[in-house]
């Protein structure tokens, strides 16, 4: 009986380790990092994750305050990271997915006539 409860050690390890690291339910939590080079793409995220969204300023101008085209994800905060560029300021946006559905999101800036913009699929 030792031996087969021994055998299932590492098992029952990994399995704790993966439900750890992962939702009640099994999914990633993991953040997804995003930069402006993601502009126009699309991503894919699950309920519960996290979107970090690292903008670069090249010159005058920030990022101001996203829009969301739908409440699926939700805008957390923005912050100026501690690594900054001399060329312009670096903004760290946070969202989190709250629900099934897809979400434009979309950050303007100030000194430029295209924002950053993403879809988010939600799953």
């Amino acid at each position: 009986m030792l031996t087969h409860t021994v055998m299932r050690l590492p098992f029952l390890i990994a399995t704790l380790l993966f439900v750890a690291c992962s939702g009640t339910d099994g999914t990633d939590t993991t953040p997804i990092a995003l930069s402006g080079a993601d502009s126009g793409n699309t991503v894919t995220a699950a309920v519960g994750q996290e979107l970090d969204v690292t903008l670069q300023t090249i010159g005058p101008g920030e990022y101001g305050t996203p829009s969301l085209s739908t409440p699926a994800i939700r805008f957390l905060d923005v912050s100026y990271p501690p690594q900054q560029n001399p060329g312009g300021p670096r903004q760290l946006f946070r969202f989190g997915a709250v629900s099934a559905g897809t979400v434009e999101v979309s950050v303007p800036h100030t000194g430029r006539h295209l924002p950053f913009s993403v879809t988010v699929n939600v799953n």
